[in-house]
C-alpha cells in the first residue's frame, strides 16, 4: 500500500507539470484565436451591413435589370460578379447568363446565406481582375445607375474586403491549429495520468476499507453486545406496559365470543328495529321488541337479551358529534338518528317539536343542505338542482304530499348514453349519487296513504314523558342554577369526548401490534407509541372517574327540580290530548 502511495504521489506531480502545460497552450490559443477575431470584426460590420442592403432589394428593382438588353458596364460588373460568387463560377458569365440567374426565386436568399469564408484566393483574383480593378468600378456611380446594382456592388466589395484579411491570416490560423493539435496531445497525456491516478488511489482506498471492516467487525461485536442489553431492557418494559392489557383483552376476546352465538338474532332484531321501529313512539317499540324475541325465541334463534339497539348500530363518537349537531340526548331521538343514518328508502320523519329539523339541518350544513316545502311556488325548482348536483334536500309538509316525487322515492333511475337519469314529471334529469332526501311534518296526527308509507322510512320524532322531562329539567337548571347546568353540560360532553378517546386509544393500540412487521424489541418508535398510548388512556381513564363522582354530586342538585319537571310534561301530554275534545285545542312545544 505505501509502494502504491508513493507512485500515486509522483504521478500526481506529473500530472500537475502537464496541466499547467496545457494551461499555457490554452491561453497561447485564446491569444491567437483573439487576434484573428480582431483582426476579421474589422471587416465583418461592412459585410453585414451590405447584407442588409441587398435584403432591400425587391422584385421590381431585380425587373429593372431584367429589362436592359444592353446594361452598363457599371450595372453589368456588378451583377456579373454576384453571380461568379454565388454559383461558384470560373470565368465571366454573359449578360444573358446572368439575366437567368436573377430570374430564380433563390437569387437574393443564397447572396444572403453565402459563407463568407469559402472565397478562394482563385475566386478573389478573378473578381479583383474582371471587375474591382476596372475603371468602370465606382461603388457611387454603380448606386446611381440602378438601385438594384449598388447594393449588389457593395456586398461585393464587403465580402472581398473580409477575403483578403482571412486569406492574409490564413498562416496564422495554421498556427492555431497547431498549438490546437499540441493541446490535444497534452490533454491525452494528462488524461492518462489521471486515470493511472485514480487506479491507484483505488487500490489504496481498497485497503483502506480492508482495515476499516476490521475495525468496524469490533465495533460491531461490542454494538451487539449492548443490543441484546437493550433488548432485555425493552422487554421489562413492554411487559410491564401490556400486562394491564392482557386482563381487557381476554375479557373482550370472551366477550366477542358470547357476541357470535347471539350474532344473528341480533342482526335480525337490528334489521327489523331500522325497517319498522322508526314510526312507532317508545311504548309501542318497546311491545314490537318483545313480540319479536319470543317469535325468536319460539324458532330456537339465540339473542342478547340486553342488545342495545345504539351500540350496536353506531358508534361513541357519532353519538357524541350527533349531541353536539343539537340531537337531545334520549334514547329515542339517538336510535332515529341511527335510522336516518343506515336508511333505505327515503326517510318520512314526523318531528313536532322540530328537533329533528334542527338536527338534520345542522348534521348535512357542510353539504350544502337545501330546504323547501310542498307548498313553495320553487319546488321544483329546488328539486331538480338537488337532484341534479346531489345537495340534500329537506321537504316540509310533507302532509300535502305531491305524487311526483313517487319515482323519487322509488329511484326509478336509467342509464343513457352513460348519463345516470331520473324522470320527475314530464322531464329527464340528471341524476346525482349523492343525493339525499328527507321529507318531514310537523303534525303528528298527519295521516298517510298506504302506497306512501311503502315508499319510504318512517322516523318518529314525537316527544316522550322521559325526554320531555330532561329538557324540561335543563331548562329550570339553567335559568334558575345556571352555572349548575353549565358545569352539568361541560362533563357530559368531557365524558363522551373521553369515551371516544378510550375507544380509539385501545383500537390505536391494537391497531399498531397487528400491523407491524418485524421484531417487536427493535423498534424504538413502536415501544414508544406503545408507552404512550398506555399513559394517555390512564390519564383519560382517571379524568372520566373524577367526572362520574361530580356528576353525582351535580345530581343531588338536579333532583331538587325534577318534580318539577314530571309535572311540567304531565301538564303538556295533558293538553296534547285536548284536541280529542275539539281540533282547536292545538298545542305545541315550538
Amino acid at each position: 500500500m505505501l509502494e502504491e502511495q508513493k507512485d500515486a504521489e509522483k504521478s500526481k506531480e506529473i500530472s500537475i507539470r502537464t496541466s499547467q502545460e496545457v494551461s499555457i497552450k490554452q491561453e497561447e490559443i485564446a491569444k491567437r484565436t483573439e487576434d484573428i477575431n480582431s483582426d476579421l470584426s474589422r471587416a465583418e460590420p461592412a459585410l453585414i451591413e451590405a447584407q442588409e442592403s441587398v435584403n432591400s432589394i425587391n422584385k421590381s428593382h431585380l425587373n429593372e435589370i431584367k429589362a436592359m438588353g444592353k446594361p452598363p458596364n457599371k450595372v453589368r460588373y456588378a451583377v456579373e460578379a454576384v453571380c461568379v460568387l454565388i454559383y461558384g463560377l470560373n470565368k465571366k458569365p454573359d449578360w444573358a447568363k446572368c439575366k437567368g440567374y436573377i430570374t430564380g426565386t433563390d437569387f437574393i436568399p443564397k447572396i444572403l446565406s453565402y459563407d463568407k469564408d469559402q472565397v478562394t484566393a482563385k475566386i478573389k483574383k478573378l473578381i479583383s481582375k474582371e471587375y474591382l480593378e476596372t475603371d468602370d468600378w465606382n461603388l457611387d456611380a454603380i448606386n446611381r445607375a440602378s438601385r438594384a446594382a449598388g447594393p449588389l456592388a457593395k456586398w461585393v466589395q464587403s465580402l472581398i474586403d473580409y477575403a483578403d484579411i482571412y486569406l492574409m491570416i490564413e498562416p496564422l490560423r495554421d498556427e492555431l491549429k497547431g498549438l490546437t493539435d499540441e493541446e490535444k496531445e497534452l490533454v491525452v497525456k494528462s488524461e492518462e495520468l489521471t486515470a493511472k491516478i485514480a487506479k491507484l488511489e483505488q487500490n489504496i482506498e481498497q485497503y483502506k476499507k480492508d482495515y476499516a471492516l476490521l475495525i468496524a467487525e469490533v465495533q460491531r461485536i461490542k454494538s451487539e453486545m449492548l443490543k441484546v442489553t437493550d433488548k432485555v431492557d425493552r422487554s421489562k418494559k413492554l411487559i410491564e406496559n401490556l400486562s394491564s392489557e392482557r386482563t381487557r383483552w381476554e375479557a373482550s376476546c370472551q366477550n366477542i365470543m358470547n357476541l357470535m352465538a347471539t350474532l344473528v338474532g341480533d342482526c335480525v332484531l337490528s334489521g327489523a328495529f331500522l325497517t319498522y321501529l322508526g314510526f312507532f313512539d317508545h311504548s309501542y317499540r318497546k311491545l314490537l321488541n318483545a313480540e319479536w324475541r319470543d317469535i325468536l325465541g319460539a324458532a330456537g334463534i339465540k339473542y342478547r337479551d340486553d342488545i342495545s339497539y345504539l351500540e350496536f348500530l353506531s358508534k361513541p363518537s357519532e353519538r357524541l358529534q350527533w349531541q353536539g349537531e343539537g340531537l337531545p340526548n334520549d334514547d329515542i331521538c339517538l336510535e332515529n338518528a341511527t335510522i336516518l343514518k343506515y336508511y333505505n328508502r327515503y326517510p318520512l320523519i314526523i318531528d313536532p317539536s322540530e328537533q329533528a329539523h334542527s338536527f338534520v339541518m345542522k348534521h348535512y350544513e357542510g353539504s350544502k343542505i337545501q330546504k323547501t316545502s310542498f307548498v313553495d311556488d320553487a319546488f321544483m325548482k329546488q328539486l331538480e338542482s338537488s337532484i341534479r348536483f346531489g345537495y340534500p334536500l329537506l321537504v316540509q309538509d310533507v302532509e300535502k304530499y305531491d305524487p311526483i316525487l313517487n319515482s323519487i322515492l322509488n329511484k326509478e333511475i336509467h342509464k343513457t348514453n352513460g348519463r345516470v337519469l331520473i324522470r320527475v314529471g314530464d322531464q329527464e334529469i340528471d341524476f346525482s349519487p349523492s343525493f339525499k332526501m328527507f321529507m318531514i311534518t310537523r303534525d303528528s296526527q298527519a295521516q298517510f296513504t298506504p302506497d306512501l308509507c311503502s315508499r319510504v322510512t318512517f322516523c318518529n320524532f314525537t316527544v316522550t314523558p322521559s325526554s320531555l322531562q330532561n329538557q324540561c329539567l335543563n331548562i329550570y337548571l339553567k335559568n334558575e342554577r345556571p352555572e349548575t347546568e353549565q358545569k352539568r353540560q361541560d362533563l357530559l360532553k368531557l365524558q363522551g369526548e373521553c369515551r371516544v378517546l378510550l375507544r380509539e386509544l385501545e383500537d390505536k393500540l391494537l391497531n399498531t401490534l397487528s400491523t407491524f412487521e418485524g421484531s417487536i424489541l427493535e423498534n424504538d418508535q413502536l415501544i414508544g407509541t406503545l408507552e404512550t398510548i398506555k399513559k394517555e388512556a390512564t390519564e383519560i381513564q382517571l379524568k372520566v372517574d373524577a367526572t362520574d363522582e361530580t356528576m353525582d354530586e351535580i345530581e343531588l342538585v338536579s333532583e331538587a327540580y325534577q318534580p318539577l319537571s314530571v309535572v311540567t310534561s304531565r301538564i303538556y301530554f295533558t293538553l296534547e290530548s285536548l284536541p280529542s275534545i275539539h281540533y282547536l285545542y292545538q298545542f305545541s312545544l315550538c
